[in-house]
């Protein structure tokens, strides 16, 4: 009963999301890059100044950071090894690690969490207590995946060095960084931006945040078509919704100390399936394409049994009382 519940609160409209960007691009033809840039300019940066300036961290969640540094290692060297068992060549080796490695935390990981902790079990009447909490850890984890993904990730296929440079450079040119930072900072000076101009403004951010980033994964999924799953597309999906998990609750015993709500948004984060974002970096510098579009959307089909047990085990392996 649980299971199912997850699965009709949690799991069913993230996908109904999907729909409506399937539907939309069917119809009129989204133009993909204004819409991401419309979502990664503007609105998640919004998202992430609100969600940032709302979070008032307790020093244990402060492990996320390491934690999911760790769990980004051990998975890159797991897929490296079965890379090398299953005996793919140079180039797939790569896309593998990248796509068993980096999950969507960006667009399924919020989408998923804000909805997750917004009804029940996780309401106390009308307020829903673990949201804030919820919402900050998640985007601690989402610049922590952006940034690796658009380093290490573009690196695996090709793209960029792990040079100090490159980190940097990706560091500076992330709208999302600079917002957190911002938001710290009027934390730290003492400003209060409930009651002035801009906090109807900020308040908006998050819904608008979830209908865009659902929408546009419906979108790319609408241009990609499933086909019969290989070798390849199946051991990656192991990897990422299975393995990866197991690997978090490893580090969460081993790290210990993490705050239950923390603890939680981690275990379901590292089970969200892999990024899209690899698919754009496989295209333009043509590194097996068409698998890696195959091997995403694969996942995020299989994502909708595996994140409905991933959701359950956090909520027994981790309860929070409201």
């Amino acid at each position: 009963m649980v299971l199912f519940q997850i699965l009709w609160n949690d799991i069913l409209p993230l996908f109904a999301f999907f729909g409506m960007g399937w539907v939309l691009d069917s119809k009129f033809k989204i133009d993909i890059l204004t819409y991401n840039k419309l979502t990664l300019q503007v609105v998640l940066p919004g998202f992430i100044f609100y969600s940032a300036y709302l979070y008032e961290p307790a020093a244990a969640d402060w492990l996320l950071i390491p934690s999911s540094l760790v769990l980004l290692m051990g998975m890159y060297l797991i897929s490296r090894f079965t890379g090398v068992a299953l005996g793919m060549g140079e180039d797939k080796e790569g896309l593998f690690r990248a796509v068993s490695t980096f999950g969507n935390a960006g667009n399924i990981g919020v989408a998923l969490i804000l909805m997750m902790y917004s009804h029940e079990p996780f309401l106390s009447g009308s307020d829903a207590p673990f949201l804030a909490d919820a919402r900050g850890a998640i985007v601690i984890l989402m610049l922590v995946m952006n940034l690796a993904v658009n380093t290490m990730g573009a690196a695996l296929l090709g793209t960029k060095g792990l040079s100090m440079t490159a980190f940097m450079k990706s560091m500076v040119a992330m709208p999302a960084a600079w917002a957190a930072a911002a938001a710290i900072l009027v934390r730290l000076v003492g400003l209060h931006l409930e009651g002035t101009f801009v906090w109807p403004v900020l308040l908006h951010f998050s819904g608008a945040f979830l209908v865009l980033v659902t929408v546009s994964v419906g979108v790319q999924l609408h241009r990609s078509r499933l086909v019969r799953p290989c070798r390849f597309m199946w051991a990656s999906a192991v990897l990422k919704l299975i393995v990866s998990p197991l690997l978090a609750l490893w580090v969460i015993y081993i790290l210990g100390g993490m705050h239950p709500i923390s603890a939680q948004v981690f275990f379901i984060v590292s089970g969200i399936p892999s990024s899209i974002t690899l698919v754009m970096y496989a295209s333009d510098y043509d590194v097996y394409p068409s698998l890696a579009t195959q091997s995403v959307l694969f996942n995020t089909v299989l994502g909708i049994v595996t994140m409905t047990a991933v959701i359950y085990l956090a909520r027994v392996l981790f309860p929070a009382a409201v």
